[in-house]
């Protein structure tokens, strides 16, 4: 699921209500910010083609040979163009709920199944977040490395300008696009275009081994919101899930 959620998306600490448009565009998100996914690529294959598809990996290199039932000629493929023919597969499926829930079970890693959002009665698939056992261990480690400096929304910048939070302001960078406002960037050293090394509101505490957030209580949503699922924090290295219960 994206790493910024979007303000329409029904959204609790347990699961995310996705319509099926939402849910197709958050598969694709997946697949382009955590790249080829080998393994998950070949079984999405399959379960969208029906098994008409055969699929074969390559030990030594990381792709995959695609080509249909009763046909000799394989197709190679990889990288990015692999990416987009998983993405265009997706969107081109016609997946009844079910199938897009399960889609959504595979590529999330968690529990997804058809569902009503109760507020607007829009049919799509709701999806376990998976973050029931998630502590913040405030390692730092989603501050210092992951790059996120492009997801500063406008909802941030006019709640800081509303709360008058001008030492938060002078750390945004602003762009614009024919005379408007195009988008923002955090951390961006003031009086240049250049990103800081690290976010200016993160500080150390060496005695007890921590990191903490000086702006905890405005911070960006994209920090707020980091790790919206279980997927997400062991892609990124968050250190903060742990084992599940049995």
């Amino acid at each position: 699921m994206p790493s910024q959620i979007d303000k329409t998306v029904s959204f609790s600490k347990d699961s995310i209500f996705l319509t099926a448009a939402q849910a197709v565009e958050s598969i694709c998100f997946d697949f382009r910010q955590y790249g080829v996914q080998i393994l998950l690529f070949a079984e999405l294959i399959r379960l969208i083609s029906g098994n008409d598809a055969i699929v074969k990996k390559d030990t030594q290199k990381i792709g995959i040979w695609i080509g249909m039932a009763g046909h000799q000629n394989m197709r190679w493929m990889d990288g990015n163009g692999l990416i987009k023919y998983m993405c265009d597969a997706i969107i081109g499926a016609d997946l009844s709920p079910a199938q897009l829930a399960a889609v959504c079970s595979r590529v999330f890693q968690t529990r997804a199944v058809p569902d009503k959002n109760p507020e607007t009665g829009l049919e799509g698939i709701r999806i376990d977040t998976g973050m029931d056992t998630f502590v913040c261990r405030q390692c730092g480690q989603c501050c210092r490395v992951l790059e996120y400096h492009q997801e500063a929304t406008a909802e941030d910048v006019a709640r800081w300008r509303e709360l008058g939070r001008n030492d938060i302001l002078k750390w945004v960078g602003i762009f614009k696009k024919d005379g408007r406002i195009s988008g923002y960037r955090i951390w961006v050293i003031p009086g240049t275009r250049r990103i800081a090394d690290q976010c200016p509101f993160l500080e150390k505490i060496a005695s007890e081994n921590r990191w903490i957030c000086r702006i905890h209580d405005v911070k960006p949503t994209i920090c707020r919101n980091y790790p919206v699922s279980r997927k997400h924090a062991v892609m990124t290295g968050c250190p903060g899930i742990q084992s599940r219960k049995c």
